[in-house]
């Protein structure tokens, strides 16, 4: 173990003491010079900034394309009018007024002032929807319930006016179109992250009135029209009518401003119901087939086994992108700047090292997905784990997650880095890039960052402006995190870091299935599935530290549907997916049998 130590830390390795401020502040300033919208051609100067970068220091590049459903917005617009008496006539009073979609820049930051994505949802319906507006609270079930129960039919065909908050997003469409709703409009509340938390911008870090949060609807993850394989050349393609997790009606992201007008004095109610106005939301997109590109750099590992440490950032934004995620790829091209330093200087890992810059995260995971599952089989046997940058600096307060299998490796670098680990270190939510390698390789995932409110997330106003202002002025945050991911990573690429976590998995997998417990008259299958969740805990009680290259998650893995042990919802997640109190014997058997490898010899991969 004294070897150990004194290798990794040796003159040659890669060292956190390299990571530079300074030219991270130069990184983030070159990520950001033009918008980052997943394969658009102003996109292609980060792409190549990126491979650029990668092979600057000395790593193997890699550019993989994928051609995917990602419909782009050619036009859009936001009509309204209050119901008119029947007495007026028509033809001497405006019919329908316009509003005034645009978010406003500000002289101080001249990148707020640069032509960006219009007002999009991406992943939307296009169409014409015209209705009375409905204000929906956060668009939880439980208000579309409540205005059910007060409107009755009068909700059908309405316009629901939802405030962003609580639930994703797509979710929340996806209720407004099961309630009968013709449309969709989502504005973000000042008390969330506007002028009610201090000063806005250019002021303050806080959202003005005309900020605009963007993001897709899509309930799902990757390329809806190939759904569990890659979007490859000739790749076999599903219709839009076939896909699943599409949403059905037109929806648009409007301001405060906007949101306003269709208040009574311009104040959001305290309860859900109808509002005196009406809408008409039109979408126009094109559908044509979007190619998107990741981009990997890679260094080879010294060990024959062919162990992968795999760490990455998503590149594409909604307009310049500094926060989300320009600190992310910021960070990552730091890391992999230490790390190709080391190895042209002759250091060398034994695990390869792979850096992935990936593209259509904003859209629904799409580019990992996609690459996750081009190189699923390979990523099952070889992966050792999967580290997330995704906004990594935008307030000092420290956050990590980390799957049972890397908990341990994730409180080493903590503790190298000068940081708390979390003290309750476990499964993530969704949202980001290493859901895909859970959930359909099922590789151990981590991520970390340094986190605060702001008010620019998936805004124009989303810029360097804000990070160097108000958010990271000395670039401090980045460094941290850029050193962690150095300490994190290296303790990673050695072979003689073992993931043990299997006595963790097992106990929260016994809290998910709590929620499962049946009816009084308990089925035979029922009754099999909680036997093998006993055996399994034995196992793994008497087995804590298992065999080399042990991952408790693999057994759950099914070809056909990823995880049956963890499924992401939104930004949320949810334990056996596939079992509810009325599934059948053949889905409980299924994920039985999966239990019933938990902890055998036969399910350890022996290096």
């Amino acid at each position: 173990m004294f070897f150990l130590l004194a290798l990794l830390q040796s003159p040659l390795s890669p060292q956190a003491a390299d990571v530079s401020p300074a030219r991270m502040r130069e990184t983030l300033q070159e990520l950001c010079k033009q918008p980052r919208v997943a394969g658009s051609l102003e996109s292609h100067h980060a792409r190549d900034y990126v491979d650029a970068e990668f092979q600057r220091v000395g790593l193997v590049t890699h550019p993989v394309h994928y051609s995917v459903y990602a419909p782009r917005q050619t036009g859009q617009s936001l009509f309204w009018r209050s119901p008119l008496p029947e007495d007026v006539v028509i033809s001497s009073v405006p019919f329908w007024l316009e509003m005034d979609l645009s978010e406003v820049g500000f002289t101080e930051d001249p990148a707020s002032l640069q032509s960006q994505q219009p007002p999009m949802h991406g992943l939307t319906a296009s169409g014409t929807a015209e209705g009375p507006i409905v204000f929906a609270g956060f668009g939880t079930e439980k208000d579309f319930s409540q205005l059910r129960e007060d409107l009755g039919d009068e909700l059908e065909g309405s316009i629901a006016l939802i405030r962003y908050g609580k639930l994703y997003r797509g979710l929340k469409v996806a209720n407004a179109e099961a309630a009968g709703c013709a449309g969709v409009l989502i504005y973000t509340d000042p008390d969330d992250d506007g002028a009610s938390r201090g000063k806005v911008l250019p002021e303050g870090k806080w959202r003005p009135e005309t900020g605009i949060q963007r993001g897709s609807v899509f309930n799902g993850n990757g390329d809806p029209l190939t759904p569990g394989w890659a979007s490859t050349e000739g790749a076999q393609r599903i219709s839009v009518e076939e896909a699943v997790g599409l949403v059905g009606i037109p929806s648009l992201p409007i301001s405060w401003k906007n949101a306003k007008e269709f208040f009574e004095h311009g104040e959001r109610p305290n309860a859900v119901g109808r509002q005196n106005a009406l809408a008409r939301i039109r979408i126009q997109q094109n559908d044509a087939p979007v190619t998107i590109t990741n981009v990997f750099g890679v260094i080879p590992g010294m060990d024959e086994s062919g162990e992968m440490v795999l760490i990455g950032a998503h590149r594409d934004s909604w307009g310049l992108g500094a926060v989300d995620n320009g600190t992310g790829s910021t960070a990552l091209l730091e890391i992999a700047r230490v790390f190709g330093i080391a190895y042209t200087k002759g250091w060398k890992p034994d695990r390869t090292l792979i850096f992935c810059s990936w593209d259509g995260e904003e859209w629904g995971l799409i580019g990992s997905t996609e690459a996750v599952e081009e190189k699923r089989d390979v990523l099952r046997k070889n992966a050792v784990g999967y580290i997330n940058l995704d906004v990594v600096a935008s307030g000092g307060r420290f956050s990590a997650f980390a799957t049972p299998g890397l908990a341990d490796p994730m409180r080493v670098a903590c503790e190298k880095s000068g940081l708390s680990a979390p003290s309750n270190l476990g499964t993530p939510g969704g949202g980001s890039d290493h859901v895909p390698f859970l959930e359909w390789a099922g590789v151990e995932v981590a991520g970390f960052g340094f986190h605060g409110g702001q008010g620019t997330y998936h805004s124009q106003l989303d810029t360097p402006y804000v990070v160097e202002t108000f958010l990271d002025p000395d670039f401090e945050l980045h460094a941290k995190a850029a050193k962690l991911g150095v300490h994190l990573l290296l303790h990673l690429s050695s072979k003689e870091t073992k993931l043990h976590g299997a006595q963790e998995w097992m106990r929260r997998a016994r809290e998910g299935a709590a929620r499962l417990l049946p009816h009084k008259n308990q089925s035979l299958a029922w009754k099999g599935f909680f036997q093998a969740l006993r055996e399994a805990t034995k196992r793994t009680d008497q087995n804590p530290k298992p065999a080399k290259g042990f991952r408790f998650h693999q057994a759950f893995i099914a070809d056909d549907f990823g995880s049956l042990l963890w499924h992401t919802e939104g930004y949320g997640s949810l334990w056996f997916p596939r079992l509810t109190g009325d599934s059948s014997e053949a889905v409980i058997l299924e994920t039985t049998q999966a239990l019933q490898k938990v902890g055998l010899p036969s399910d350890v991969r022996e290096e």
